[in-house]
C-alpha cells in the first residue's frame, strides 16, 4: 500500500523524456561516477556525441 505515496504523476511526456536522457546517458561509454555521486566523462566521447547530434539535425536550423 505504500507504493501509492511514490507513484510517479508527473505528466507522461516528462517520464517519457526522463527515460530518454536516462538511454542516453547509459549508451556513453567512459561515463564514470565518483565516490561522492558525482559523474565523470571523457571530453572528446562528448565533443563527439555533440558533433554527431548537430549533424543529424542540421536541417531543421535555418540560416
Amino acid at each position: 500500500m505504500s507504493w501509492l505515496f511514490w507513484k510517479d504523476k508527473r505528466p507522461a511526456w516528462v517520464q517519457a523524456e526522463e527515460r530518454e536522457f536516462i538511454k542516453a546517458v547509459n549508451s556513453l561509454q567512459t561515463l564514470q561516477t565518483t565516490p561522492g555521486g558525482g559523474m565523470r566523462i571523457d571530453p572528446e566521447e562528448l565533443r563527439d556525441q555533440i558533433l554527431e547530434s548537430r549533424e543529424m539535425y542540421k536541417d531543421l536550423v535555418e540560416k
